[in-house]
C-alpha cells in the first residue's frame, strides 16, 4: 500500500520530535536510529528512508524545532501593539516554554549539549539566529526612544535568549521563577529600550 505525502510528512515530524527527545535523554551516542524509531512508533527503515545519517537527523531536528517554536513565538508577539509589549511577550513566552514544554526543553538541551559535540558546521545555526535577530529588529522599528539601532537591541535580545537556553539546561533554577517572571522580564525590557 502506497503512503500519501501527508502520511510521510507526519512520519517525518514524528521522527524529528522523537530525535529531539532521544538526543536529550541519551546524548549523541545513545540516540540511535533504533531508539528514535522506537520512540516515534515506526520502523528503523522509516528513519533511514527520511535521513541518511544521524548528523542529518540532528541538524534537521534542530532546524525544525527552532523554526517551529520561532513561528509560534513571533506570531503571538506580532499581534501586540508596542515594541515593549512585543519584547515582553517574546521573552516571557520563551522562558515559560523552557520551564513547561518538554519538547522545547529537549530542543534547548540538544542545542546546548549534543549539537556542539556532534556537528562541525554551525553556519546553518547562525542563519537561524540571524532570522530571529531580523524578526526582533523589525518588531522594534518605530520605537522612538531606542538609544541604539534596532539591530543592536535585537542582538542583545538574542544574547538573553541564548543565556536563558543555556540556563534552562545547566542551571534551571536560575531562570526567573513563575511568580517573578513578569516583573523580571519587564525590568529587562525596560533596560533594553531605555
Amino acid at each position: 500500500m502506497k503512503r500519501s505525502a501527508e502520511d510521510a510528512a507526519k512520519t517525518r515530524v514524528a521522527l524529528l520530535e522523537a530525535a529531539l527527545m532521544s538526543f536529550e535523554e541519551k546524548g549523541w551516542r545513545g540516540a540511535t536510529f533504533e531508539r528514535v524509531a522506537e520512540r516515534a512508533g515506526v520502523t528503523r527503515g522509516a528513519v533511514h528512508h527520511h535521513f541518511r545519517s544521524k548528523s542529518e537527523l540532528l541538524t534537521e531536528a534542530l532546524e525544525w524545532g527552532w523554526s517551529e517554536y520561532g513561528n509560534r513565538l513571533f506570531a503571538q508577539e506580532a499581534a501586540l501593539s508596542t515594541a515593549e509589549h512585543r519584547l515582553n511577550a517574546l521573552l516571557r513566552d520563551f522562558v515559560t516554554l523552557l520551564r513547561s514544554d518538554e519538547r522545547f526543553r529537549a530542543l534547548a538541551s540538544t542545542t546546548v549539549l549534543v549539537a556542539p559535540q556532534a556537528l562541525d558546521d554551525s553556519s546553518r545555526k547562525h542563519e537561524a539566529l540571524d532570522e530571529w535577530r531580523d524578526q526582533i529588529a523589525v518588531s522594534l522599528r518605530g520605537h522612538a526612544a531606542l538609544p541604539v539601532p534596532p539591530e543592536t537591541v535585537a542582538g542583545l535580545v538574542l544574547v538573553l535568549i541564548q543565556g536563558f537556553t543555556l540556563a534552562a539546561v545547566t542551571r534551571p533554577n536560575d531562570l526567573p521563577q513563575p511568580e517573578h517572571l513578569d516583573a523580571a522580564i519587564a525590568a529587562l525590557v525596560k533596560g533594553l529600550l531605555s
